[in-house]
């Protein structure tokens, strides 16, 4: 009896609720926008979801594109794949009450074990399509830099005391604000010293009828800039904004036993010397060239009427490439690569090259320390001679190296051990060796 009558009172709230229009669940009338930027030096991409459901993973210097979602209440959460691990750890929540054409941006920022979270709010900008302005808003992102000012004006305005368009602080962000279409230089400064310039742009051409934030971050080592420095558009694409005046680095390497010791020049004429002597085997420092289209010429050494081997690369401001020649003397090649010299806490991170012509194609094989390769899988298979380096991912440990023929588990050469840390960089390289049936691994030092 006492069971019937709670049900009939649950259908009489039911009945009442139903006529009243009144309901125990919010109700969106409409829908803001979500992104988040990852702005941790050291991190690796960070997993971005709302509740339970994921929304993308976010690379350091990255933004994710920006989501629409009803205008009601979420916990966001942040995830991490640590060393060793099968799933992902949660770093960090953050609640937030999406409001209608309102866009929110998550900066993750401070230490991946401990780090914080800031919330840009800004209205969704809508064009009617006459306009012939676009929307900037100006963030700091970067943990290494204290207080600066912004400057952004037409090419060839110095900064000046009164003319900055505002102060910021790491987390900070100024509000959004029209420019007319066209050419700019972006400035920042010390804070109330214009004539301490930190970084200066080359000139950007900015389009109307479009929104973009713009942050630094800290420079990491696959940079030779003061900074680094991104426009992020709406739809989450990145743009990097060159530091004006910064060069590109080659690095060279010597892999080609046919190839006989050379100099190596930088332009058409093979009058700028970059490397004199350079044997097989050899590897360089960072060699300071100008962005743009390069000649790279190889000659005999001292001979500046013998050319070896010529090829020409394209290298982007603020970048450092590794040059490697390659293959028999009837067909040499070249292989230019952007090395990843970012340390990441939760990783290590490993590149191999081929370039042993002696062998077509390997398989390459990392084991714990004294273990068989038996049964074991590759980490590397079917490896050509001359692709460009593979990149992967290893646990921190002692561990054996071993080639192998594509297919095969004939030992070409191994064990080789090395060890590994979490941050570690491991640049391998496979080179000829002297008896033609083996090869020789070979670690690179970063410079």
């Amino acid at each position: 009896m006492r069971r019937l009558l709670f049900l009939m009172g649950v259908l009489v709230w039911v009945a009442l609720a139903s006529c009243t229009g009144d309901t125990a669940f919010p109700v969106a009338t409409g829908k803001g926008t979500v992104r988040a930027i990852n702005a941790i030096k050291t991190a690796p991409g960070i997993t971005f979801m709302i509740e339970e459901r994921l929304i993308s993973a976010v690379e350091f210097k990255s933004s994710t594109s920006a989501q629409q979602y009803d205008d009601l209440e979420y916990i966001f959460n942040f995830e991490v794949l640590f060393a060793g691990d099968t799933e992902r750890q949660r770093i960090a929540s953050q609640f937030l009450d999406v409001v209608k054409d309102k866009e929110f941006t998550f900066i993750i920022g401070g230490e991946l074990a401990d780090p914080t979270i800031t919330i840009w709010e800004v209205d969704v900008r809508v064009w009617s399509g006459t306009e012939t302005v676009f929307e900037a808003r100006f963030g700091h992102t970067s943990a290494e830099l204290g207080s600066i000012d912004v400057y952004f004006a037409a090419p060839g305005v110095a900064p000046a005391s009164g003319q900055e368009i505002g102060t910021l602080l790491f987390g900070d962000v100024l509000p959004a604000a029209d420019y007319p279409a066209g050419d700019y230089v972006l400035i920042y400064t010390v804070a109330g010293d214009p004539a301490t310039i930190l970084f200066t742009s080359e000139v950007v051409t900015l389009a109307e009828q479009s929104a973009f934030t713009i942050s630094m971050f800290d420079a990491d080592a696959n940079e030779l800039g003061s900074m680094s420095v991104r426009l992020f558009s709406t739809s989450g694409s990145s743009q990097v904004i060159f530091e004006a005046g910064v060069v590109s680095t080659l690095r060279f390497f010597h892999t080609s036993m046919a190839l006989a010791t050379a100099d190596i020049y930088g332009d058409e004429a093979v009058t700028t010397l970059l490397v004199s002597n350079h044997a097989f085997g050899d590897v360089t420092g960072d060699i300071a060239v100008a962005p743009g289209a390069n000649l790279i010429t190889y000659t005999t050494a001292g001979d500046t009427g013998v050319i070896l081997f010529e090829d020409e690369g394209t290298l982007f401001p603020g970048a450092h490439y590794q040059y490697y020649v390659v293959g028999e003397t009837d067909a040499l090649s070249a292989v230019l690569a952007i090395p990843d010299r970012r340390s990441v806490e939760t990783r290590v991170k490993f590149s191999f090259l081929h370039t042993a012509t002696n062998h077509a194609s390997i398989n390459v094989y990392v084991v714990l320390a004294n273990t068989e390769i038996t049964d074991k899988l590759p980490i590397i298979a079917a490896l050509t001679v001359g692709s460009a380096p593979v990149s992967i991912n290893l646990q921190p440990g002692s561990f054996d190296m071993y080639l192998t023929p594509a297919g095969e588990q004939t030992i070409i050469t191994g064990p080789v051990r090395f060890d590994s840390a979490l941050g570690d960089i491991v640049d391998v390289i496979a080179l000829d060796a002297v008896d033609p049936s083996s090869a020789d691994i070979v670690f690179i030092p970063l410079p």
